[in-house]
């Protein structure tokens, strides 16, 4: 089983929780994402969102918090709601748009999905580690081995834009590297976010090079109902605090699936960073969903999640899940901070350590195995779990 934190899409230009205020302000006042000017919807839900921690800062006189911290500025609108407070629910809501925002305004992976008429877009922006990550998973998939569940933390579409990149296009241009099944499904567990099955279908691209142009074999995806016969290859994918693709009621969701499942929608549903993230109707099934996958997990990959101190709720999730787990192996944890000699590198071994039993701390690897990764990757990061992925898919996974 994969959990994914904010780490693993920081190379795609998606900032940590720390970043995000500063992050906003840039674009509350510059008005553009680099060259390309901000539509006038944009800046008016950054102005929004800046204006609301500005109110916040008569606070300091009498509280100890960080204004530059969305997940600070989100609690403490989140306890004035509980305190009768009606306009903090809108102002919550007004910083979840800002969050979606610039989310999407900085990923630099794209893709626009497969068209309702069947048409298919090649598009390779953003980190190649991401369209490795689905290679590594594909290739074990083909030696019959069962796609590990993941478990992200993150709104953003990193996942199902980098999937579509790697499926669509010519990753499959030879019989050695053909896709392990004819049709993929990707399963969310959310009531308003249906099962999105797809076909593999196998065509011709053309391929431009010094020799002139020639013709490949490759792949692309057409969207089909689902069909038990076929030999479809399931993917689950549990967002537990949402996503930019999730519809908040019913009535949305079939604009944004399977067609557009690498769009993000205008409000779209997402818990943020607070204290307590059942008191925002949390989808109690995947929550369930993601318990029982971590009970039953062999070996657990954590990358980009640092366990904050401030995240009481995410810690006794872990207590719960793995508590009654009799089957865990091991737990890797990619992060760079493990890799550091410091203060913050041993506070974060402490908070994982106090999740587990002693007799089982010495299977939580955190440091990784580093040996014939690129000189150019940083230890811990996700580019790191990436490559240790293809390196040894076997120990990580199963």
């Amino acid at each position: 089983m994969f959990i994914l934190g904010a780490g693993y899409s920081y190379a795609a230009g998606i900032p940590l929780l720390s970043g995000f205020v500063e992050r906003m302000w840039q674009f509350a006042i510059r008005r553009s994402n680099g060259d390309k000017p901000l539509t006038q919807e944009d800046i008016e839900i950054f102005n929004a969102a800046i204006k609301i921690r500005d109110e916040l800062d008569s606070y300091h006189g009498r509280a100890m918090f960080d204004d530059r911290n969305i997940e600070d500025i989100l609690s403490i609108l989140s306890f004035n709601m509980l305190g009768g407070a009606r306009r903090d629910k809108e102002k919550i809501a007004a910083m979840n748009r800002a969050i979606a925002r610039t989310i999407d305004l900085c990923c630099t992976v794209e893709h626009p999905g497969v068209n309702k008429e069947g048409r298919n877009s090649l598009n390779e922006s953003g980190p190649q580690l991401y369209r490795d990550f689905w290679s590594c998973i594909f290739s074990a998939a083909a030696r019959g081995k069962k796609i590990p569940t993941i478990i992200t933390f993150n709104y953003d579409l990193v996942l199902e834009r980098s999937l579509h990149q790697h499926l669509i296009g010519a990753n499959y241009n030879n019989f050695d590297k053909r896709f392990p099944a004819t049709r993929i499904a990707l399963n969310y567990n959310y009531d308003h976010a249906p099962r999105s099955e797809f076909e593999i279908v196998y065509t011709r691209y053309n391929s431009h090079s010094a020799r002139g142009m020639s013709e490949i074999d490759g792949t692309i995806l057409k969207s089909v109902e689902p069909n038990e016969r076929a030999h479809t290859l399931e993917v689950d994918i549990l967002k537990l605090h949402g996503s930019l693709n999730f519809a908040r009621r019913k009535e949305n969701e079939a604009s944004s699936f399977p067609h557009a499942i690498t769009k993000s929608i205008a409000e779209p549903f997402i818990l943020p960073p607070i204290f307590n993230k059942m008191t925002n109707g949390a989808p109690t099934a995947m929550w369930q969903s993601g318990l029982e996958k971590l009970r039953e997990a062999k070996n657990i990959v954590i990358v980009g999640y640092s366990l904050p101190q401030t995240d009481i709720y995410m810690q006794y999730f872990l207590k719960a899940a793995l508590g009654p787990n009799l089957n865990l192996n091991k737990i890797f944890v990619f992060d760079p901070v493990l890799f550091c000699e410091n203060e913050h590198g041993e506070a974060m071994r402490r908070r994982y350590e106090s999740c587990f039993a002693p007799q089982l701390r010495p299977r939580i690897e955190f440091r990784p195995d580093c040996t014939n990764i690129s000189n150019n990757v940083k230890h811990g990061t996700a580019d790191h779990f990436v490559q240790l992925l293809h390196k040894n898919r076997g120990e990580l996974i199963f």
